[in-house]
């Protein structure tokens, strides 16, 4: 198993099942409890000439002051608000190595199903191993994907969690559209996705502050001289920005497009939260050029300064 991927799976274990972690993250949500909403208010005022005009902007209930204390257990339980997760059946599309999947079993659901078009087979077997010892979750990890599915799942699963996934699926469409024959018709879709293609670091790659737009204002040739001169070597790691920038596996698609496939799929929105790049704010708030290029190339108004999108969605009845 990858070293790396062996200690984030054993710190996503401490914050689900240990006392102190779980104790800090609590302490943590009280004050992002009282800090949300103080900060969705001043970035609203601040951004106000910059994207009160984006028409998707009416879109988001919150704005978040960078990752706003979004913390899974705080995810989890606006999940739970809206269907209760205990014994319930969740799937997970695009999992990866299994990150956060402890924190999602100590909700006890009744399965967690899995899949992803790379396999982790020594992480897959030892988090189904340790979540059925723990908390007693059977969990399942297809290779592959929707098609990887047994039919028996159609419209089976009361929740879809989605995290860092849908930024790169080149083809949402199709996936939304697939998403639909497993889930329940009072299910619920939650997605955390981002970096997103048309915001800051959007390729997954910038190294400092001053190159998160380079994906957006360099020529192709250009960019390709400077990603070739800082990754002489690539793993073959799909959780790694580079890996991803060489498979070219990113959806390329701006904020309004992933509201309005999702609306064209049947589903409505529940609540949207956009994360709020501070890393942006400060970069275009003193580099005008590089505001005068990035509205050349028509990139949007919202976009820039976003750097996730959390969705909770229902399909309609």
């Amino acid at each position: 198993m990858d070293q790396g991927h062996l200690e984030t799976l054993c710190r996503d274990f401490e914050d689900s099942k240990n006392g102190l972690p779980r104790l800090i993250i609590k302490v943590k949500l009280v004050y992002y409890f009282f800090e949300r909403p103080i900060a969705d208010i001043l970035l609203r005022f601040r951004l106000r000439r910059q994207i009160a005009a984006d028409p998707v902007f009416k879109n988001f209930d919150r704005l978040l002051w960078g990752e706003g204390g979004i913390h899974k257990e705080y995810v989890y339980s606006l999940c739970n608000n809206l269907r209760v997760s205990k014994n319930s059946a969740v799937l997970v599309p695009g999992v990866g190595y299994g990150r956060n999947l402890f924190q999602l079993a100590r909700w006890k659901p009744k399965t967690i199903v899995a899949f992803d078009l790379y396999e982790y087979r020594e992480e897959w077997e030892y988090l189904t191993k340790k979540i059925k010892d723990e908390f007693g979750v059977d969990v399942l990890f297809f290779k592959g994907d929707f098609s990887a599915l047994p039919s028996k799942y159609y419209h089976y699963f009361d929740f879809i969690i989605s995290d860092a996934v849908l930024e790169h699926v080149r083809n949402l469409g199709d996936f939304i559209e697939s998403s639909r024959k497993f889930l329940k018709k009072d299910g619920i879709f939650y997605a955390s996705f981002g970096p997103l293609w048309y915001g800051p670091g959007g390729d997954h790659i910038a190294l400092k502050d001053s190159d998160m737009y380079n994906h957006l204002i360099l020529s192709p040739e250009e960019y390709e001289n400077r990603f070739r001169d800082s990754f002489k070597e690539i793993n073959n790691d799909s959780c790694e920005g580079a890996f991803l920038v060489k498979e070219k596996l990113f959806s390329y698609l701006k904020i309004s497009d992933y509201f309005d496939i999702f609306q064209k799929a049947g589903f409505e929105k529940i609540s949207a939260y956009a994360k709020i790049s501070k890393s942006a704010l400060s970069l275009l708030g003193s580099n005008k050029e590089l505001v005068s290029v990035l509205d050349k190339n028509n990139v949007p108004k919202l976009d820039r300064f976003c750097s996730g999108v959390y969705l909770w969605m229902k399909l309609k009845q």
